[in-house]
């Protein structure tokens, strides 16, 4: 049984967008060099949003989601019904 005290949460949240985000460019078959072109961020600056997603700005990961065909939604853990 593993504790869930030591999870990073923050780590697993960013390997999740990240892959989200490789995923849909993987789709549809754009490369960074294309992604680039596309949302007009800078190739190095794609590939740094990639590997180290937890410093992306709101606006970079807007874009890119898009780019992915990635839906972002928040919502509240306690909603009420």
């Amino acid at each position: 049984m593993s504790s869930k005290l030591c999870e990073n949460k923050l780590k697993k949240r960013c390997d999740y967008i990240a892959g989200m985000l490789t995923g849909g460019f993987r789709t549809k078959n754009l490369s960074t060099k294309e992604v680039s072109k596309r949302s007009g961020i800078p190739q190095r600056t794609v590939e740094d949003r990639i590997q180290h997603p937890e410093g992306m700005r709101l606006k970079d990961l807007y874009s890119l989601a898009d780019l992915a065909g990635v839906v972002i939604t928040f919502e509240f853990k306690d909603a009420p019904e």
